[in-house]
């Protein structure tokens, strides 16, 4: 029996779908985790990425199996695990309880965040000014452009609805 059987998937779902319905109604930047950080001011560093990624592509897990694939895929120790895991617990991007750890967001909300972040910071949160930029350094294949359009239509597409 794997984990997901063992723990439910619809406790991961409820844990999810309770996190949302808190940030409902809020801009992204002020959409707080449970422990109160701005989700965009979550900061990882490769080595807490390389861990939040085995988490998310893991989850949920026990916090036993967690040492078990971080001595296998980072030699850590048990003790490491567990220092890394509560300072990402306290941040609010996972939880550990009764021994199952699960995420509270996901990967892309991190991600979209963070990129958001950036996008406003570094280009006054102009998205055409970031692609311009990004352009200029890397050509855009035909692939992405057509990536790109598509992406823009739907956005309007969903605009007018």
């Amino acid at each position: 029996m794997d984990d997901r059987e063992k723990f439910g998937k619809e406790k991961l779902d409820e844990d999810r779908l309770y996190k949302v319905q808190r940030c409902k109604g809020a801009k992204v930047q002020r959409c707080k985790s449970v422990e109160g950080y701005i989700m965009e001011d979550i900061r990882l560093g490769v080595i807490e990425s390389h861990f939040a990624d085995i988490i998310w592509q893991h989850e949920p897990l026990s916090s036993g199996e967690l040492v078990k694939i971080c001595g296998e895929e980072l030699g850590w120790k048990k003790s490491t695990t567990y220092t890394v895991l509560k300072k990402l617990c306290d941040k609010g991007i996972f939880q550990n309880q009764e021994g199952r750890v699960t995420s509270l967001i996901t990967r892309q909300e991190l991600h979209a965040a963070q990129s958001k972040k950036f996008v406003d910071e570094t280009f006054g949160g102009s998205l055409p000014a970031f692609l311009a930029a990004f352009a200029a350094e890397k050509p855009l294949s035909r692939k992405e452009i057509e990536e790109i359009r598509k992406m823009i239509d739907d956005f309007d597409k969903a605009g007018e609805a």
